[in-house]
Order: structure tokens, then C-alpha cells, then sequence
């Protein structure tokens, strides 16, 4: 099987809908995605801790910060309301055709409306299409919860780059993402789990008379002196017109003062047309170079069918993070693509601009 060609980011952007976590900053400070966001498996709108005490406080370059925020500030509308946004403008320069431009990669609005101190309920609104919408109540023991509505189903570790082949090249990136359905989860302590069942149209959103899809993923987090350690695992079974779709994905992560370095990687089969069996990888390294600067390592693989030796893909991105005030992220990248057998000139630059509250 040959691959020469590379799926420039803008079209796989088109897909994307809401905004994701950084699983670095769950391992550099051992703390559950659930801690900083509203929805339990991360990503979204951020919660008072993630607002206010971390994406405030700890985040931004102390150079800067002092001076550009509002000590009074609040996403607060009223006691019960809250608000978030996420906008990402992407610029970027490919090699293959010396083409460049701008790209409005995400713009989202989140709200969440608290019926009573264990119920709420969230809405997400993408800037092309899409929406995520769901109750939830934490009403289970071990800080166990249901959620119930139209949202992304749990899978893996969700980072943030919307290029990255765990995202581009698994089932959250062909046309839908959210699914509606039920999810049940509890954490007890550093220990995380959670099962869904979904319509799991590949069409929209409707089951037509069967559930299709289900998922399970875990996570455990733990710390031996000053070193902190991720370990967890997906799965997932989606039972399409066209053929079964599984996904199976371990991920992983070690951090130890300033250095975190985190990884994944899946298993995809589809029974359908060819019955492809594809390998996808992602291994990211991260040094705080000082408070609010990340110098960033990152290495991509995709095999689109493991019974052939050739037609893979891969990447290696360098570049860094800069979050020079509470609010915004500036992130410049420099990416190196590989193809075999036939190599192709088509190095890309990227600037990303990120606004959240």
C-alpha cells in the first residue's frame, strides 16, 4: 500500500468542535482531568478551580501576569450560570505548494446551568457545526456520575492539537464526533473509569432502531517521590452499516519537576471495505523553561494498514508554548513529515493563537 500524500490540517480542522485538555498539565500537577473541567473526561469548559486557581494563577508567565488581570474577574453570570469560550486562529506556511494562510481552526461558547449542588446542566456550541448538550448528575458512590444528552464519547487522552493522528485518523475526525447517549463513571480517589452506550450512527444522529457503539476507558494516576505517573487504557465498538469498527488504545505518562513526557497509542480495525488493520501513535515531551514557556517535542506514526511494510506516515514537531497572560496562548511549531516509500517535500510551519476563559 502506498501513502504519499499528507492531510493538510485545514480539512481536518473543518471536523473539529470543542476544545480539548492538555493531558501534560494532569501529569505535571497529578491532578484528574475532572478538577480543571466540567465534564468529567476533560476538555470544554473550565470550572472554578480551572479558571480561577490554575489557568490564572499557575499558568500564565509571572513576568506579565501581575500586570494584564482583573484580580475581580469572574465567568460568573449569576449564582447558578456559568460561561466559557475557547478561539483558536491557526496560521500556517506548507512546503509542498509554498501556500500560506489563516484558518479560524475553533471558536466555542460553553454554558452550564447548576439545578441543585449535584446536577447541572452543559451546552457547547461550535463554530461551524455541531453541538455538545447533556445532563449531569453526580448522584453515584466514589464520586460516581450519569451523564445523559448528545456529547464526545471517551476515548484515549484527547490532546489539544487537532492535527495529531490519534485525533485525524481515529473515529473523531470523520465527520461526527458527539454522540448522544448514556455514560456512567466514578473516581474514586487517583483512580478513574467510565463505560457509554450510543446511537453510533456514522450518518447523524439517529439510531436506526439499534445502539451501535460502545465505549470504556480508564485511568490511574499515582507519584513515587517527585515523580508523578499516568497509566490507562480504551476501548471501543461501533457497529456500523458498512462493518465493524474497534479501536483499542493504551496511554501513558511520566513527569518529574519541569520534564513531562506523555504518549499513546491505538489499534484500529475495521471490518468493512478493505478490513484494514491501522496503527496510530503519538509520543509528546515537554520542558518548562520557565513559568508560562514550554519547550514542546512531538512524534506522530500512522500505519494505515499493518499487513503491509510500507505506506506509512510519520512527523516530528518542534516548536514552543507561551501563555504570556491569563487568557491566551501563542504556539509556534516547525513540523518534519516523513512518507515511505516515496518521500515528499511538505514541511509545514504553524502559528497558533488560542483565546479561552
Amino acid at each position: 500500500m502506498k501513502l504519499t500524500s499528507y492531510v493538510v490540517p485545514v480539512f481536518i480542522v473543518l471536523f473539529t468542535v470543542s476544545s480539548y485538555p492538555y493531558p501534560r498539565f494532569a501529569i505535571r500537577t497529578g491532578e484528574k482531568c475532572q478538577n480543571c473541567h466540567v465534564d468529567p473526561n476533560g476538555g470544554g469548559m473550565r470550572n472554578y478551580y480551572g479558571t480561577t486557581l490554575f489557568a490564572r494563577r499557575s499558568l500564565p508567565a509571572n513576568f506579565w501576569s501581575d500586570d494584564s488581570s482583573f484580580e475581580n474577574f469572574t465567568t460568573q453570570l449569576s449564582d447558578f450560570v456559568n460561561f466559557g469560550t475557547d478561539l483558536q486562529t491557526l496560521y500556517y506556511y506548507r512546503q509542498s505548494d509554498h501556500s500560506s494562510s489563516f484558518f479560524q481552526m475553533q471558536g466555542n461558547i460553553y454554558l452550564t446551568a447548576r439545578l441543585t449542588k449535584n446536577l447541572f446542566v452543559y451546552f457547547d456550541k461550535g463554530l461551524y457545526h455541531g453541538f455538545e448538550l447533556f445532563g449531569y448528575a453526580g448522584i453515584l458512590p466514589a464520586n460516581g456520575y450519569v451523564k445523559v444528552g448528545r456529547f464526545t464519547p471517551a476515548f484515549g487522552t484527547k490532546v489539544d492539537d487537532h492535527t495529531a493522528f490519534i485525533r485525524a485518523k481515529t473515529d473523531f475526525v470523520n465527520g461526527r464526533r458527539a454522540d448522544t447517549g448514556v455514560e456512567i463513571g466514578v473516581s474514586p480517589q487517583y483512580f478513574t473509569w467510565n463505560a457509554g452506550v450510543y446511537n453510533g450512527s456514522s450518518e447523524n444522529d439517529f439510531s436506526d432502531g439499534k445502539i451501535r457503539l460502545l465505549t470504556s476507558r480508564f485511568d490511574v494516576k499515582f507519584e513515587i517521590d517527585d515523580f508523578k505517573f499516568m497509566l490507562g487504557g480504551s476501548a471501543w465498538y461501533n457497529d456500523l452499516r458498512a462493518g465493524k469498527l474497534t479501536m483499542f488504545g493504551g496511554f501513558g505518562g511520566a513527569g518529574y519537576k519541569g520534564v513531562v513526557i506523555n504518549g499513546e497509542i491505538d489499534l484500529k480495525k475495521n471490518n468493512g471495505g478493505l478490513g484494514t488493520k491501522e496503527l496510530i501513535s503519538y509520543v509528546e515531551a515537554n520542558y518548562l523553561l520557565m513559568n508560562g514557556v514550554d519547550l514542546k517535542l512531538m512524534y506522530d506514526y500512522y500505519d494505515p494498514d499493518t499487513g503491509y511494510k510500507t505506506g506509512f506516515q510519520s512527523r516530528y514537531s518542534i516548536g514552543f508554548e507561551f501563555f504570556p497572560m491569563y487568557g491566551v496562548e501563542l504556539r509556534p511549531m516547525y513540523r518534519i513529515l516523513k512518507e515511505e516509500p516515496t518521500p515528499i517535500a511538505n514541511n509545514e510551519f504553524h502559528f497558533l493563537i488560542h483565546f479561552y476563559l
